[in-house]
């Protein structure tokens, strides 16, 4: 199945015709929904809310014996850092997190009819010493001077798309499968094809988005 079939079907059942979808917008997300929906560990989950290395919504620190719930954009910003976690790139996922920039591209997959899937991120050395930027990836951008031999390219549609279907698992009471990495997965879209050439890429910042 396409990603934009795919992308209709989790519109029909996860935006529900508002413009704040419930799925992206609503603390019902418990602890143990996060780690089936990212096959996160419970350590890498706790450590990463308890030492703030990614920007989530709601009350972080609910108080001792009350539960903390996360919203579908938390939800998404836990699977990138594991994405991106093995790389010692969580600064990266938490700019990603803190600027919106996942959110808005998940609401944008919800809810704007020209939505074009195909996007990627290219982590890549920044200009500044042990720091690392973030390089949007896909059709009809062009290429900004970067050192792509030492890129991370996470294939961020596809990791968003994945995301809320297993969440819109969880809201419907159905269980969600063990998680599976997709390596092998065509790229989001087919939209890129063979060419990776200068056309594809572009220098982000937190004002441009993806």
């Amino acid at each position: 199945m396409s990603m934009t079939h795919r992308i209709a079907i989790l519109r029909g059942c996860a935006s529900n015709g508002s413009a704040r979808p419930p799925i992206l917008d609503l603390l019902q997300f418990t602890r143990q929904n996060v780690i089936d929906v990212t096959g996160t560990a419970a350590h890498q989950l706790h450590n990463w809310v308890a030492r703030k290395w990614l920007t989530l919504s709601g009350e972080q620190s609910p108080g001792k014996g009350k539960k903390r719930f996360y919203n579908g954009c938390d939800v998404i910003s836990v699977a990138f850092g594991l994405e991106l976690q093995p790389f010692g790139m969580m600064q990266v996922a938490d700019q990603l997190s803190s600027t919106q920039q996942l959110s808005t591209r998940a609401y944008r997959m919800l809810l704007d009819p020209d939505f074009e899937c195909g996007r990627a991120l290219a982590i890549v050395p920044s200009d500044q010493q042990n720091e690392w930027d973030y390089v949007v990836f896909g059709p009809g951008t062009t290429r900004s001077g970067h050192d792509f031999r030492a890129a991370v390219i996470i294939d961020a549609d596809r990791l968003i798309l994945e995301t809320l279907e297993r969440l819109s698992l969880v809201m419907s009471g159905r269980s969600v499968p063990p998680r599976t990495k997709g390596r092998d997965a065509p790229w989001s879209g087919d939209l890129i094809a063979e060419d990776y050439g200068d056309e594809y890429l572009i220098r982000s910042g937190p004002s441009l988005g993806f």
